[in-house]
């Protein structure tokens, strides 16, 4: 089909800037003193260890201040952090060797029994509503062999326990137990490169260096993370030199953050944008049909063009590339499929509500997909959030409509796939499909990477022909980052600091 003519108020222009060319900019000769400063689009709500999901900004705090048995880099391999090294003794049974001489900050010990109450923690109200460990892999026990060595038993053979160990961030076990929720959140305790100072909620955290890191005390001594939703304020205060790093920058805004102080600096985004769908929401959502003519509806490739300048691509499915079924193809634009789907269906002229609070040109996707389809007939109802409570809406599964959300920064099928199993936390749009649980649940557990694949291949398929989602595009990660600052892009959104240094 032909592209349709609806584009935004944010055109081509500005916004064609090749990812190259931003990275390749000429540095200045800016030097500041002091602590430094990000500037985050979104805020804080908690720093306790087991009540937070782990994505930025405060999966980048979190980062900072705890440790976990293992981390992943930014190429989506697992380094090791707690744990010196692991193996699969048995196929239910992971052995886990952790580091000695490791302190936390309050003068605590770590060690096995310090995983072990952690672990345990997460499988108790309020937290086992938050963390993923215990459900996704099917934890039983957590057996102590001696001080520096502890085991992780499953009720079934798991491939992604490091995965999921990803988010088993460990406190001070003690403190953690002495000491109530709201206070742990508003003063946490780890092992982590940073320690933190001060939170006032809504505006910033402030952190220091930790010198008696297992790893080394870090080169950056002070940072502060600062909640400053507005893109246009964060690439003022950069260019100003009132902040350091400003996240969330879009094509059509990266050349604003090239100035005598600072930069832009790019890398190809994993992370998967789309309007969620809430499939057990209103009426006409419920219906397969309806959310495939959605999907007709909306002409990605030019919205791709006219938003992000053609710095990325559309997205087939819920799967990250390499891994990804090569045979999907992402939907055509055609409008009149998309009417005759929905005549079919019966429901032609419904109002869908659309709501937005979060991420790079979220106002202007909005307002284009409610333009698509509008012009099929459909009446769009937009509804902007602070991003705070935004979030918190679309986790809670209390918006029934669609919204403009980003997923999984990942390149792991058997996790990706997860998300939308029916009793997933993440599962934000309430998709209930019993067969498509099944094939993940086997996947899960079964240890043939070929026979494996084949079940990964299958659930791929079937959730793209069920369409929980718009499918629209990966969002480039785009930062602006000041002259004096040293800092390593990853691909997912996380902001290392401990691995950042000053240049000047």
């Amino acid at each position: 089909m032909k592209s349709g003519p609806i584009l935004t108020r944010r055109q081509l222009g500005r916004g064609a800037v090749a990812l190259a060319a931003l990275m390749s900019m000429p540095r200045g000769v800016f030097a500041q003193s002091g602590p430094v400063v990000i500037a985050s689009e979104d805020d804080v709500s908690t720093l306790d260890p087991h009540l937070i999901r782990n994505n930025h900004p405060i999966g980048s705090v979190v980062w900072s201040v705890f440790d976990s048995l293992v981390r992943r880099n930014a190429d989506g391999t697992h380094e090791p952090r707690l744990a010196l090294s692991w193996e699969q003794v048995e196929p239910t049974r992971w052995r886990f060797k952790l580091r000695d001489g490791v302190t936390f900050t309050n003068g605590e010990k770590f060690d096995a029994a310090a995983v072990k109450y952690n672990f345990e923690r997460m499988n108790i109200s309020p937290f086992n509503g938050e963390s993923q460990l215990w459900p996704q892999t099917g934890l039983t026990a957590i057996e102590i062999v001696d001080p520096l060595t502890i085991d992780l038993v499953t009720s079934a053979p798991t491939i992604n326990m490091l995965y999921w160990l990803e988010e088993g961030f460990i406190g001070a076990p003690a403190y953690l137990k002495d000491t109530s929720p709201d206070v742990v959140g508003a003063k946490p305790i780890g092992s982590g490169p940073y320690v933190v100072t001060e939170w006032k909620q809504g505006d910033r955290v402030v952190l220091k260096a930790n010198p008696g890191h297992w790893n080394g005390e870090p080169a950056i001594k002070d940072v502060i993370f600062r909640d400053i939703p507005e893109l246009s304020s964060r690439i003022n205060e950069l260019k100003a030199g009132s902040v350091d790093l400003a996240v969330g920058l879009t094509p059509d805004t990266a050349e604003e953050a090239n100035s005598d102080k600072s930069k832009a600096v790019a890398v190809a985004g994993l992370r998967k944008m789309h309007m969620g769908i809430s499939c057990n929401g209103i009426e006409p959502l419920k219906d397969k049909r309806v959310r495939q003519a959605l999907n007709y509806a909306v002409d990605v490739k030019t919205m791709v063009e006219t938003l992000l300048g053609g710095q990325t691509k559309p997205i087939v499915s819920i799967v990250n590339p390499p891994n990804n079924n090569p045979d999907l193809k992402p939907f055509d634009y055609d409008p009149e499929k998309a009417k005759a789907l929905l005549a079919e269906a019966g429901f032609t002229d419904f109002e869908i509500p659309i709501a937005y609070g979060r991420y790079p040109a979220a106002k202007e996707a909005s307002e284009t997909v409610a333009a698509y389809l509008e012009a099929i007939g459909l009446k769009p109802k937009i509804e902007a959030y602070e991003p705070g409570k935004f979030v918190e809406m679309i986790r809670a599964k209390a918006f029934n409509g669609i919204y403009y959300y980003g997923w999984a920064s990942l390149i792991n099928p058997s996790v990706e796939l997860v998300i939308l199993t029916s009793d997933a936390v993440d599962n934000s749009n309430g998709y209930n499909n019993p067969d498509y649980d099944a094939l993940v649940k086997k996947a899960s557990v079964t240890l043939d990477d070929g026979e494996r694949q084949k079940l990964l291949t299958e659930a791929e398929t079937m959730i793209w022909d069920d369409c929980p989602w718009i499918y629209l595009w990966y969002l480039p990660a785009i930062y602006g980052v000041s002259n004096r600052l040293d800092f390593p892009v990853r691909p997912d959104d996380y902001v290392e600091m401990y691995r950042a240094k000053l240049t000047g």
